[in-house]
């Protein structure tokens, strides 16, 4: 590294190895997604193809002269921040996302844009690879079912669809998230702006290649589903092809997609013997160097959005082993009933949720002078770390052997109350045992910020945590529907009653 600053030129293979090393975590989350899932598989072949991309324009990268951008610091900045809330926040997602940009942002900082020109591109193609696409599936997935009831009207085959459940006479298919067909738009995105930045001039071609490519790509997923469900109907749920659809479904990608979207993109190439859009970029940039910034300032560019972008691991390992035993001597307990209620009683639980390596649960349930009956529950974390977290995708609020959920939704409740809170999730569920329905009114606590939100407390947690403060907690109010048919109303309105006598400090 100190070898590339003296001469001003990095290479593009120092400059990745620098993040590679930088951002090594999520380098190795990255590869971890891409093997563990079917979803995310393609990534080793984005990666493979964004080397190949940036090894193409390796000369053109090293001939580079420095050009500070303030457009470019700023935006190093914002993806710094960014990162280093996300981190602190472990939020998976915004982490692997921000990375792409982070680079791009370091590369435009020191050499303008003429960098995203030659690298935009190449580092973007992680976005294709990145885990964002899994929250687009329930869009596909209802997009696929009213595309694939219309397919099935028109041929004749009757069918019954209910949400996600498409019903034949022969039997029954839900279009699962693996039936969204989001990995396969995700291969389609990526493979037009990899042909567009090989083969053509400028924007327009490229971006039109983008839509293109999308289209195909929903295309012959809602084929492959209407062909599994025509598969069904025909053998009368029969066929192999039914509960083993993964050949079948790349089969249908490369008929109606990837060769179609070949031909297409070769039609769109120009005509003529022009100089590739490479050859085009490398001689703008061999025509236009100028050296108004000189190795000093260059030097200082480097120097100096190198050491921005090298804070963020700095202060996130720094604050965590800073304040990594605070708040062991932090221990909440459950509120005195007050005068016209009793309790907290014990082992009168009628719920519980589920949640991993909480360092302190607490449950109990509080009676009215009218009998009114409401629990209260506590999961609470003194310091949060991976797989030890108040918002992670194994904790959930029920058992899902013993709960069904009914519906939840999102309501206001009365203020001012002795829990701070102004928003609860409203949650109806069902014991699969007794048939007997609840309601609970549930949110997260992280300081003096309560919200049912996992968003808003993922990214409030995350700016606290920078100052070591990781601590955290969730709350639920618990209540049975004594009468079905009034919709919980005597359950809401214990929640209030309980809300506006009880003070709960934690």
């Amino acid at each position: 590294m100190l070898s590339a600053l003296s001469g001003f030129k990095p290479s593009v293979w120092i400059y990745l190895t620098f993040f590679l090393l930088l951002f090594l975590p999520e380098w190795i989350e990255f590869f971890e997604l891409w093997y563990s899932g079917t979803i995310y598989a393609h990534g080793f072949l984005v990666l493979a193809a964004s080397g190949y991309l940036l090894f193409q324009v390796r000369d053109s990268l090293a001939s580079l002269e420095s050009r500070p951008s303030k457009l470019g610091f700023a935006a190093l900045f914002f993806f710094c921040a960014v990162m280093l809330v996300a981190k602190a926040a472990d939020i998976k997602t915004i982490r692997l996302l921000c990375l792409p940009f982070l680079i791009g942002s370091w590369g435009w900082a020191i050499w303008g844009a003429r960098f995203l020109k030659l690298a935009g591109i190449p580092v973007g193609l992680l976005i294709f690879a990145s885990p964002i696409w899994d929250d687009m599936s329930p869009i596909f997935q209802a997009i696929t079912v009213f595309v694939n009831g219309l397919l099935l009207d028109a041929v004749g085959i009757p069918a019954d669809i209910h949400e996600l459940y498409i019903t034949i006479p022969a039997g029954t298919f839900f279009v699962a998230g693996g039936c969204s067909g989001v990995r396969y738009l995700m291969v389609g995105l990526f493979l037009a702006p990899f042909y567009g930045f090989l083969y053509f001039p400028g924007y327009r071609r490229t971006i039109a290649l983008i839509g293109i490519a999308a289209l195909l790509s929903m295309l012959a997923n809602w084929v492959r589903v209407f062909g599994i469900i025509v598969i069904g109907h025909v053998t009368d749920m029969q066929s192999s092809i039914i509960e083993d659809h993964e050949a079948f479904g790349w089969l249908t990608f490369l008929v109606f997609c990837l060769i179609p979207l070949f031909f297409i993109a070769r039609s769109l190439e120009p005509r003529n013997n022009n100089p590739t859009p490479l050859e085009r970029m490398a001689a703008t940039i061999r025509d236009s160097k100028e050296q108004s910034s000189g190795k000093t300032t260059g030097r200082r560019a480097v120097i100096f959005a190198s050491f921005v972008v090298f804070l963020v691991p700095v202060i996130f390992y720094s604050q965590t082993s800073l304040f990594e035993d605070q708040n062991e001597d932090w221990s909440p307990t459950l509120p005195v009933a007050a005068e016209d209620w009793r309790g907290p009683l014990r082992f009168a639980n009628i719920w519980s949720p589920s949640f991993v390596n909480a360092d302190i649960s607490l449950a109990g349930t509080y009676v009215s002078d009218q009998l009114k009956r409401v629990q209260l529950q506590v999961e609470a974390y003194r310091q949060q770390a991976q797989g030890k977290e108040l918002v992670y995708y194994r904790n959930r609020l029920f058992d899902d052997e013993k709960w069904s959920l009914i519906n939840q939704h999102t309501v206001s409740v009365p203020v001012p109350n002795g829990f701070g809170v102004t928003q609860v999730a409203e949650s109806t569920l069902l014991n699969l045992n007794t048939n007997q329905t609840i309601l609970v009114w549930s949110w997260y606590r992280v300081g003096e910020f309560s919200s049912p939100s996992r968003v808003k407390i993922k990214i409030f947690g995350g700016l606290r945590g920078l100052s070591g403060m990781s601590d955290g907690s969730f709350v639920a109010l618990a209540a049975e529907c004594d009468h079905q048919g009034n919709q919980c109303a005597d359950a809401r309105s214990a929640f209030e009653e309980f809300l506006g006598d009880i003070e709960l400090t934690l």
